[in-house]
Order: structure tokens, then sequence, then C-alpha cells
């Protein structure tokens, strides 16, 4: 009798680099497709087999890599080939593309314990102004100009020496300063937020959820009448404003709807950055995420689509070309004269004006935005008769052009606060730990952290190899012991 051959369970789509996810050892892992969801098939000398799920929807997976694009070398590199990546991070020559933001640690203070924390918090040091400005200085040597230069931490308004800080990095060369925080400050001085207005500072508003459930879980303690507080405030002093979202499966995705219109209905929130959870840091490397289920890219996009039955729908987000296309996928959202916003994908062919879609927060005023919209307008007049309200969408475009690219000479600065008010944005950036680490992405990582040693570190790459991420998970978890013995340190505030 004829014996049959089986089928896999899974279809074998290729080969890259992952982590084990115990000892966090580089290993080669399959990636393969079932059920229309991504897998890594992984197998470690030490801790034998393991599996992770990598995105709920293998179609957008696949898809993902039709938006790769050639990257761009740095103006210099900060280390050698010699190791390999991730060991020589960096910048190495190996690496695929410059700093397109660049974010920089200037204290490990902080006066909460968020579960989901991606960082370890020492209590150790807060970075000097002296230190803060060879850090400006190593941004410009290796990128000559720099659209945002973003402070972080810890939490960066608990640093005692903030507006120094600010200060340094108010140069021709950095259109844009700004800072990532949880609020509180914000909320309790209204003269804080004057000075932010009054500096051009732009915040990005950690505001993960719209109760107090939502915010214990994912910061700890309650906030949310914090959190209005400081929306409040940043409103009274029309402060330009990013909302970070971290959502968690089973925790606050049911919120990312909530998120959308919230920075739709207020002038000030010019973008929504969503950040699914990942297991890194203090907080994050212990919390509950099951590998086989966890929230996506595609996971959130189907969110928001249903959450907003279809206001921003999963149509309308695209692979960001400048990084791997699969680390973000974002939209823009045009503001019509009316008001009201409506995703750039609706009306512009994304495959043809790809130049339009950049890792910042605005439309970028160069000579390639400013060509895309025109061919848009032209594009848009030929195919009238197919594009709904095509006539209010071309009136605001041309507003959109004549304001961002005035005839009269204009700085750099006042081009981008310009520009921020013509669209607002969706980001969705999929910070990778040991999990779904793949190394491929993380060559093409163009968000990255400058180190006072002149190395510049591609985010997820630092987070799991360079810090205490690559702790043995009981280690990590000591972390956290540590973190929660320090709790009650005290911080001040003006």
């Amino acid at each position: 009798m004829q014996q049959l051959r089986e089928d896999r369970e899974y279809t074998f789509f290729k080969m890259t680099m992952s982590t084990c996810p115990q000892c966090l050892k580089v290993l080669p892992a399959q990636v393969v497709f079932q059920d229309n969801r991504v897998f890594f098939l992984k197998h470690c000398p030490e801790h034998g087999a393991s599996r992770s799920m990598v995105s709920e929807d293998a179609q957008y997976y696949q898809n993902a890599f039709r938006y790769i694009r050639r990257g761009s070398k740095p103006l210099e590199f900060s280390t050698a080939v010699k190791e390999g990546c991730p060991t020589d991070c960096g910048l190495c020559p190996s690496h695929q593309q410059h700093t397109c933001l660049p974010i920089v640690e200037v204290t490990d203070h902080c006066n909460l314990e968020c579960p989901i924390c991606i960082v370890d918090n020492q209590y150790s040091k807060h970075m000097t102004p002296d230190e803060f400005a060879s850090i400006v200085e190593l941004l410009i040597r290796t990128e000559g100009t720099l659209e945002t230069i973003t402070l972080s931490g810890g939490e960066p308004t608990a640093h005692p020496e903030f507006w120094a800080l600010v200060k340094k990095a108010q140069r021709p060369e950095i259109g844009r300063v700004s800072v990532v925080t949880n609020g509180i400050r914000i909320a309790k001085s209204k003269k804080f937020v004057e000075e932010l207005k009054a500096n051009d500072v732009y915040v990005i508003l950690q505001f993960d959820g719209f109760d107090d459930d939502v915010q214990r879980a994912i910061r700890g303690v309650p906030l949310m009448d914090m959190k209005w507080k400081a929306l409040e405030h940043l409103a009274e002093f029309d402060v330009s404003t990013q909302l970070a979202f971290v959502p968690a499966r089973g925790v606050n995705e049911h919120q990312l709807g909530d998120a959308v219109r919230l920075m739709l209905e207020r002038d000030h929130i010019l973008s929504l950055l969503i950040q699914p959870v990942a297991r890194t840091g203090h907080g994050g490397a212990n919390f509950p995420i099951d590998p086989m289920d966890r929230l996506t890219i595609p996971g959130v996009i189907s969110a928001i689509d249903e959450q907003t039955r279809g206001l921003v729908a999963r149509q309308d987000f695209i692979p960001l070309p400048c990084s791997h296309p699969l680390c973000v996928s974002l939209t823009y959202l045009l503001k019509l004269n009316d008001g009201s916003y409506l995703p750039f994908p609706r009306f512009i062919d994304m495959d043809k004006h790809l130049d339009l879609f950049q890792q910042t927060a605005t439309l970028e005023p160069g000579a390639k935005v400013e060509s895309a919209l025109q061919q848009a307008i032209v594009d848009l007049w030929s195919a009238a008769g197919e594009v709904p309200d095509c006539d209010k969408i071309v009136q605001a475009m041309r507003r959109a052009l004549l304001e961002m690219f005035p005839a009269r000479e204009t700085s750099r600065k006042e081009l981008i606060a310009i520009s921020e008010r013509q669209a607002k944005t969706i980001f969705i950036h999929h910070y990778m730990d040991r999990h779904d680490f793949d190394l491929e992405r993380l060559m093409k990582c163009c968000h990255h952290y400058p180190q006072l040693d002149g190395r510049i570190m591609p985010a997820c790459g630092f987070n799991m190899f360079h810090r205490g991420a690559a702790l043995p998970q009981p280690q990590a978890a000591s972390q956290v012991m540590r973190f929660h013995a320090n709790k009650d340190r005290p911080l001040v505030f003006d």
C-alpha cells in the first residue's frame, strides 16, 4: 500500500535572523505563513525550539516588501564593521539608513513606574548641558540638517536643567525640538507650558487610553485627570502636540478609535503615534504579552478601521518607505477648507507619490514634496469624474502648497511650523523584542539613540542588546524590583 505524504501546516516564505527568547543569541529563523498570520520558527542550541507570531496579517506582511527603497548614508559613520550586526552598532557602514529621528535620553530619572516602560531607569544620571551639546554636534556632523531632535528619558521634564538643554538644541540645522513626556509637569504648571510655546517645543504626550483602569495597567497609576489637564494647558497655549499611544492586547486596543477622533477634534494635536507594547526594559520585559497572540501593525490598522467606522480605513495606511517597511505604517490626512480631514490615499496614487511619506510628523516642506503635491493636483484634474469631492480636495491642496511654499524668503523652522498645520499624521511604529526581533529590520532602522561615546544606536538594537533588556529574564525581573525600591524618590517641579 502506497504511503501518502502529508503537507506541512504552514507555508515557508523566507529566512531571516532573530533571537532566542531566553538567551538573546542571534540565530536563523524561518518566516512562515499559517492561517493568514506570520510566525518565526527558531531553534536555539541551548534552549531548543521556539515559535512567535510576528504579524496578524500575512498578506500585509508580504505586500509590505513592495515599499522597500534604497537607504541613505550618513555624512560619516561612527563605528567600523568588525563582528557584524547587531554587535557593531553604530552606525557602521553595514547599516542601511541614516538617522531620520534621533532620540536623546537626557535623564534616567522618572516620576512614574510604567509597567510598559521599554528603558531601564537607574536613577543615576542627568545628562549635563555640555554633554547634550556634544550629542547635538555629533548629529549635525553626521547628518548636516535634522527635521527634529527629541528629548526623552526617563522623564525629560524632570531634568533640573531642561531649558538649558532646549537652548542647546535650538540650532539653524535643526528644524524642531521635541520632548516625550508623561505630562505631569505640563498638567501642574501653566508657566512651564507657556515656556514650551515660547521656545517652539513640540510635545509628544503619552496618552494611552481614556479611563483610569487603562492608565493603571499601562502607566501604573490613575492619570486621567492629569492627562486631561495637560491637554487643556497645551490647547490653551496652542502647543503643537503629538499623542503617543501604547496599545496592548486585551488592555486598551478598544480605545484606538477614540484616540484617532481626539486627534482630529483638537487643532493643536497634529499627529498620533501608536507603538504596540514591546517586551524590553524594566517594565516591558515583564509585561504579560503572549508571543503567539500579540498586537501588531495590521491589528492596529484593523482596530482603527473598525472603531472609526472607516473614517480612517485599512487602505489608508502604507508602510513607511524610508525605514524597513515592516517597522512603520502611516497615513497623512489633508485638512480640507471646511475643517474636516481626508486620508491622502483616497485621492493620491501613493505608489506614484511615495516622496510624500517620510519619517516626520509633518509634510516636509522640500522640493520633492512640492513636486509630488503639484503632480497630484494635475492627476486629480485629469480624473475629476472618478474622485469624490475633487474640487474640495484640489482647493485644499492648492491652499497647502501656497502656504507651505511662500514666495517670500522663509526659514526652515517657519516652514515646518506652517507645514504641520496642513495635514495630520497617524504613525504605527512597532518596536521589536526578544520574540519578534528581525535582523533585516534592524539594519534599515532610521530611529536612533545617539550616545556620548560617539555611537549612534538603532533603537531596537539599543533596547535589546546594549542596555538592561539584554539581561536574562530572571535578572530583568530584578530590575523591576530595584525600580520599585526607588519609587518614592522625590522630583522637584517649578
